[in-house]
């Protein structure tokens, strides 16, 4: 009999997490306390919650979340988060991933989600699905002695993480607007995401310091999260979260990163690809970003709404023909838009390019140029020039960025 692919009960929820463990590499001892966290703290959703299960036994698993996803101009749209996403080692070539997405993207789009998103362990499982790598992340790795950091101008204060606990959301809400690829943390998260709940005999989630920045009026408009390692003569700072709603935050709060005594060297990950950090220093050289890599993948539902909601900087208009299997995003759509506006609609026009769903995501939010995609033969030209005209109008002036992980 082949595996079943269903929500599971609450009676599931510790083989279901083991599933989950075990894909993961976890170790066994993890498994013991996960499922009473899990139910209590994330309080998960189960009608978004898919387990591919063999005779009563999880061996797959799909978790849906709720989002609401920022487009150029500052909109947002609701977006379907996949997470959680593991098939056991012993069920592989089976079809059961398959199963699972295509069970939730049914969902979502019964739902009305105009898209759904996800962070893939691996580059190659999603764009079978219609997924496309739509934002980066880079890690930076100052060397402060040899930078040479100016000194904080605003008002900095450290604060607990239960005194943060009601100052942070509202900042980063902020934020997260303010960039195409941002996205909400929901409220349950937030208690985890600071180190104020922690799983029965395990570890927070976070153990480390907090500086909040405040403007002129007294308000907070930036906070910074770090930890810090000692090694002897080479002590090295990690910032875990450095959320900043204003530019003068921005620069105070790196300037403060920057000059925490003992210290040689700032490590930050899961930044943004356009960091200005440079530019706060004595000497820009010795801000070196050692990594970057795909963050949040990208597959839209419905094509119509997710091209008018977005901005565009350029004019133009373009008949687009999508590729999509499952059907979604299938059709041929016209595209007139502009600063001032935009439309989109199905149409029977000769289309001016085709190409997948994937590649339409990788471009949606301004991250991927659809010339690169070309050049790679995912999009084909038909009518000469309308490359460049949809290469112009899918920019934006900031790169997206990702403003939390799931």
């Amino acid at each position: 009999m082949p595996p079943e692919i269903r929500h599971p009960v609450v009676s599931e929820a510790a083989d279901f997490l083991r599933s989950v463990n075990t894909a993961y590499l976890e170790p066994e001892s993890k498994d013991a306390g996960r499922a009473e966290f899990w139910l209590e703290h994330i309080r998960p959703d189960l009608d978004r919650t898919w387990g591919a299960f063999d005779r009563g036994r999880a061996v797959g698993s799909l978790r849906s979340l709720d989002f609401q996803l920022t487009v150029p101009g500052g909109r947002t749209l609701p977006a379907d988060g996949i997470s959680m996403v593991s098939v056991a080692a012993t069920h592989r070539r089976r079809g059961l991933l398959t199963g699972m997405i295509a069970a939730d993207l049914a969902a979502a789009a019964d739902r009305g989600d105009t898209a759904s998103i996800l962070m893939a362990s691996e580059w190659r499982i999603y764009g079978r699905y219609g997924f496309g790598p739509a934002t980066e992340a880079a890690e930076w790795r100052v060397d402060k002695l040899r930078a040479g950091p100016q000194s904080p101008r605003g008002e900095l204060e450290y604060v607990s993480a239960a005194e943060l606990r009601p100052l942070a959301p509202p900042v980063f809400d902020r934020i997260r607007l303010q960039r195409a690829g941002g996205l909400d943390r929901p409220e349950p998260r937030w208690d985890r995401e600071l180190g104020l709940v922690r799983m029965e005999g395990g570890e927070p989630d976070w153990d480390g310091r907090a500086v909040v920045h405040r403007d002129p009026a007294g308000e907070v408009d930036g906070y910074l999260r770090y930890s810090s390692t000692w090694g002897g003569l080479e002590n090295t700072l990690t910032i875990d979260e450095l959320v900043a709603a204003t530019d003068s935050a921005y620069a105070d709060l790196w300037r403060f990163a920057l000059s925490v005594d003992l210290i040689t060297h700032v490590v930050a990950r899961r930044r943004p690809m356009d960091e200005p950090l440079p530019w706060l220093l004595a000497d820009g050289r010795f801000a070196q970003q050692t990594d970057r890599y795909d963050k949040l993948w990208v597959r839209l539902l419905d094509v119509p709404a997710a091209l008018t909601a977005r901005d565009y900087l350029a004019a133009g208009r373009v008949v687009l023909e999508f590729v999509d299997k499952a059907g979604y995003a299938a059709g041929r759509f016209e595209l007139d838009a502009g600063p001032e506006g935009a439309t989109c609609r199905p149409t029977t026009a000769n289309a001016d390019l085709t190409l997948p769903v994937a590649a339409l995501g990788s471009a949606y939010l301004g991250g991927h140029r659809l010339a690169g995609l070309a050049v790679a033969g995912l999009v084909d030209e038909h009518t000469p020039g309308t490359l460049r005209t949809a290469d112009r109008l899918l920019l934006t002036d900031r790169a997206p960025w990702a403003t939390l992980n799931f």
